[in-house]
């Protein structure tokens, strides 16, 4: 066995002996190299891709590969898991070059969840075809993404490659939703390839699954079952993740052949600040000759690492570069290209390099925190150590629970297997939108797609109910009244995203739209390439932040509050041998920014408090609780501990080690703790998923919480501060500050509810029983963000109509005022089925105009058409009225007097129109019912007056209004006017209609009839 690297074991015999570094350096390991081991093809490769292979090193195939390539040549669906740099990409290359080679159809679908990825494959993949002599439109490789021109993405679409790399969200946005653009390419698809599967866990996952089940369902239709080739970094539960995720039931390769060179694995426990520890080592790594990549875990820390980095080491920066999500495409570009040709010698980044780009040979990897699972350890670790050298990885550890509990447990992080993969394909909230893009990509029927509906039965039932899925008439096909409804589904589940500008305008970054309250909040610090920008303002709607540079000697950090109700009780565990009692509930959460804090940059000590107005943010979720009763209380009272505050400490030490349990991010999670929660009657702990309906996170907890809490327990009574630490119950991201904390409380609490001890007194305690829900809280009316998926839709109910004051200006003329009439010599509605009653006098009426948008500059400029005809019709009486326009005053005194007004587009058109005449906004000043606005808020997109009348009765307009503007410069006004009158009786009608049966019917492209709900 290779013995390790003589100059790297210098190198760690000096950082040991080193007066500074050497006394923080807790544990030094050594994992020696692997041997490789080889297997051979039956059938072997084609020639030609033989010798492109031992041309470029590989003249034989590891196990790993050729047991995987076997597979898909089979058409056998493979999940291979092993890890970094085990060439995992030649396993779904070689096949669909080697079907390239021999002229077979068929087309291969690779999707990587970052651009970068996609990028990095297509070099490789163009780069083995060449070398194997395949013609390059046989194998021709394209990229489909957000970088793609549009004339690049018109040529891809009637020219479809034999490889098409895209991401995720392009194929939701870009393919499905424009899938009769892609029915070719979907028709011949033969492999559906799935790099880095281990990245689509938690929210992320939960929407991919969907957007694979729209994929498969479109692939099916057109007649296509693409083998499914998935690659994975090592998971427990890999091989049951990825058939939950995809449906699939795989060919599991996990035994990697590859070789791997040695590697040293240094632990450290700063003695004062992680940050300036990781510094000191990067300098020396650099120093020695390292080339050497430094992860962190937050953008912030990236940024402050590089600008202290080019403060200390200002001959080395040059050659140092930080990299991080939020950065401009052309910005990331430029970064990877001196990473990989070697004018680079360092890169600060945060997880955003921590999949397989090639970025070089790499020799040492600095970890800023325990990356918040073992297998992003090794992800990070493989990162460096390529071409057959030896590598050096680094942990240096952050004040942090699960930092710490790893350097006392080094095995936890040598030994153990990697986290379980979490998802929840069955999240309510993200199915309802999938479900709804998939009716809108093809309808949805009770044969073809059984399985699916069945699957979301329930949710099916509620989007028919509130009509986001409507059945077509005289068909089973459901469909949706929603177009693009793609375009309101972020994928990552953290809303719209929201751009980041400085005072110039410039873009200088993102941020989600869950985030942004959080980082961008006013008075925010936000950093970008080291450089501090204080945001000055937070506009939601408009979806920005306004930003300016400064320098600040300080950082900021959000205050929040939390409210929680138990919606549903799942699952209870009540142990017999020990007092803990905790149920697995669905929850409603309420978030709400508060505040601000500011900290120093050094130190990290507050300076002050600022409060914030922010909207709250609401959403349902699923989470776990356990409870402490009054006997519980009690004990912990009388051993002199702050109740509120263990229940506080015990919290953050739960959260911290959650990931140990299942694959997560601490963003990932939430929690609340209460001394008496009202459904419970008792002080508590909720554990939660911080994304609607739940990834699956806190039922993993859930599962293993007596495991789980006695790890909590052990870390707080290993640790060596008095009142509670960064290292075990302090957290940076708590929104209260912090206060209160009491970890000798937390543990005994713990410990008690473990029965490690006896309650005093003898007592048993309280078992506890979930009361009933609290009424639901009221959204807020400000609320302008949502952690994920889209919000229901509901109706507004009708706003009343506002009256006021009708005198009008004197110039109007007096005498051409109607006189409004009493109740009492109204005449009565005309005869006719019964319908609800109408105000008493009810007025519809449409305008033609004189000049077209075309002729004003746009229709902005509407009041400047001028009136041709106007048609009105007193619907109590049947009586029209008809005016030109030397009879404006007429009209609008007419309107003036109704009870109520009818019109379709009056307030976006007719109205602005007669403003041109009087300077009045009509819109405040007429009781209005616009059917087309009530027909859009419903339907959620526009409709036309001639669809309508097509389809709910029967009968077309007689002209549009450029026939009407061609009749007005022939100077026909009867036919103008016999025009209007049509749209007027065609919109009595409706309304009528309308009132009468409580809907209408519309069309869409394909002559599919939809009911749809109207309330005028």
């Amino acid at each position: 066995m290779a013995t390790a690297s003589a100059s790297l074991v210098d190198l760690v015999e000096r950082l040991r002996r080193d007066d500074r570094l050497g006394p923080q350096i807790v544990e030094a390991l050594y994992l020696p190299a692997v041997a490789a081991r080889f297997g051979d093809l039956d059938p072997p490769l084609p020639a030609p891709l033989a010798a492109a292979l031992a041309e470029a090193g590989a003249t034989r195939l590891w196990s790993h590969q050729a047991e995987g390539v076997a597979a898909v040549r089979r058409g056998e669906d493979l999940l291979l898991t092993t890890p970094t740099a085990s060439g995992k990409s030649l396993v779904f290359q070689l096949p669909v070059l080697q079907a390239a080679l021999a002229e077979e159809p068929g087309h291969a679908l690779f999707l990587y969840p970052l651009k970068a990825l996609g990028q990095d494959q297509k070099r490789k993949l163009d780069a083995l075809a060449a070398a194997a002599g395949i013609e390059p439109a046989a194998a021709r490789c394209e990229i489909y993404d957000g970088d793609t021109a549009d004339e690049e993405r018109a040529r891809i679409r009637q020219e479809p490659p034999r490889v098409l790399i895209t991401n995720p969200e392009m194929l939701h946005l870009g393919i499905l939703a424009h899938w009769a653009s892609w029915a070719p390419f979907l028709r011949r698809l033969r492999w559906l390839v799935l790099d880095e599967l281990h990245t689509y866990r938690g929210i992320f996952g939960s929407h991919f699954h969907h957007v694979l089940a729209r994929l498969e369902r479109l692939a099916a239709i057109e007649g296509s079952r693409p083998t499914v080739v998935a690659s994975s970094a090592t998971a427990v539960n890999a091989g049951d993740f990825a058939a939950e995720l995809t449906g699939r039931s795989f060919t599991w390769v996990a035994d990697s052949g590859a070789p791997r060179q040695g590697r040293h694995f240094l632990l450290l426990r700063p003695d004062a600040s992680p940050y300036t520890l990781a510094l000191q080592l990067t300098e020396r790594l650099l120093r020695a000759g390292l080339k050497t990549i430094v992860f962190t875990k937050a953008r912030r820390i990236t940024e402050l690492l590089f600008s202290w980095l080019k403060q200390q080491a200002p001959d080395l920066a040059p050659r140092v570069a930080n990299y991080r999500s939020g950065f401009l495409a052309e910005e990331r570009r430029e970064i990877e290209a001196r990473l990989s040709d070697g004018s680079l010698d360092g890169v600060i980044s945060t997880s955003a390099l921590e999949m397989g780009v090639d970025i070089g040979g790499l020799d040492a990897c600095v970890l800023v925190g325990f990356p918040g699972s073992v297998m992003a350890t090794w992800e990070r670790s493989g990162r460096v150590g390529r071409a057959e050298r030896e590598s050096i990885t680094a942990l240096v550890a952050l004040p942090d629970a699960l930092d710490q509990y790893l350097l006392d447990h080094p095995g936890e992080l040598v030994e153990r297997p990697c986290e379980r993969l979490v998802t929840d394909p069955a999240n309510e909230p993200i199915a309802r939108a999938h479900l709804v893009c998939a009716a809108a990509e093809r309808p949805l029927t009770r044969e073809r797609d059984a399985a699916y509906l069945e699957r979301h039965a329930p949710v099916v039932g509620e989007l028919l109910r509130e009509r986001e899925l409507v059945e077509a008439e005289g068909t089973r096909e459901l469909c949706t009244p929603r177009r693009r409804p793609q375009r309101g589904v972020s994928l990552r589940g953290s809303g719209e995203g929201v751009t980041i500008v400085d005072p110039r305008g410039r873009t200088i970054g993102t941020v989600d739209g869950v985030r942004v309250l959080h980082e961008c909040h006013p008075g925010a610090i936000y950093l970008h390439w080291g450089r501090q920008f204080l945001v000055r303002e937070l506009d939601l709607p408009g979806g920005k932040v306004h930003a300016e540079p400064v320098s600040l000697d300080y950082f900021t950090t959000p205050l929040t509050e939390k409210s929680t109700r138990v919606v549903e009780v799942l699952e209870e565990r009540d142990e017999p041998e020990m007092p803990l009692q905790a149920f697995l509930c669905r929850l409603q959460v309420t978030e709400r920014v508060v505040g601000y804090e500011r900290k120093r940059i050094r130190g990290q000590e507050p300076i002050d408090r600022h409060e914030l107005e922010l909207p709250p943010v609401r959403f349902k979720t699923v989470g776990l609780v356990w409870t402490a009763p009054r006997e519980i209380e009690e004990a912990v009272r009388e051993e002199g501990a702050h109740f509120m505050g263990a229940l506080h400490a015990a919290e953050h030490a739960t959260i911290s080690l959650l990931p140990l349990t299942a694959l997560c991010d601490r963003n990932d999670i939430g929690g609340i703790s209460m001394p008496v929660h009202p459904q419970l009657g008792c002080g508590c702990v909720f554990i939660y998923d911080g994304h609607p309906g739940g990834v699956g996170i806190a039922a993993r907890g859930f599962a293993e919480l007596p495991d789980l809490l006695g790890r909590v327990t052990e870390l707080l009574e290993r640790c060596p501060c008095e009142i509670g630490c960064p290292s075990c119950v302090q957290s940076p991201k708590c929104g209260n500050g912090n206060r209160p904390l009491d970890k000798q409380g937390a543990a005994f609490l713990l410990a008690t509810l473990l029965g490690h001890r006896e309650l005093r007194h003898g007592l048993e305690p309280s078992r506890v029983t979930v009361g009933p829900a609290p009424p639901e809280e009221e959204p807020a009316e400000a609320s302008a963000v949502a952690p994920a998926g889209p919000p229901v839709r509901e109706a507004a109910p009708a706003a009343a109509p506002e009256r006021v004051s009708r005198t009008g200006p004197p110039w109007w003329g007096g005498a051409a005022r109607r006189r409004r009439r009493s109740r009492d010599d109204r005449p009565e509605p005309l005869a006719g089925p019964p319908v609800p009653a109408f105000p008493r006098d009810t007025v519809l009426f449409d305008l033609e105009t004189i000049r077209s948008a075309a002729e004003v500059g746009g229709w902005a400029n509407s009041h400047r058409m001028r009136i041709a005809v106007g048609v009105a019709l007193h619907l109590q009486e049947g009586r029209f009225e008809v005016f030109r326009e030397d009879g404006v005053s007429e009209l609008v005194a007419m309107l003036e007097a109704a009870d109520a007004v009818v019109g379709f587009n009056v307030r976006r058109f007719d109205y602005l129109v007669l403003s041109g005449y009087t300077g009045i906004d009509y819109c405040r000043r007429l009781p209005t019912v616009d059917l087309f606005e009530e027909v859009e808020r419903r339907a959620g997109f526009r409709i036309g007056l001639n669809n309508l009348a097509k389809a709910t009765l029967g009968v077309e307009k007689s002209g549009d209004g450029l026939q009407s503007l061609a009749w007005v410069r022939e100077g026909d006004l009867a036919k103008v006017e016999a025009y209007c009158r049509r749209d007027v009786e065609i919109l009595r009608d409706l309304y009528l209609f309308g009132r009468r049966m409580g809907h209408l019917f519309y069309a869409d492209d394909e002559g599919r009839r939809f009911q749809l709900e109207v309330s005028w």
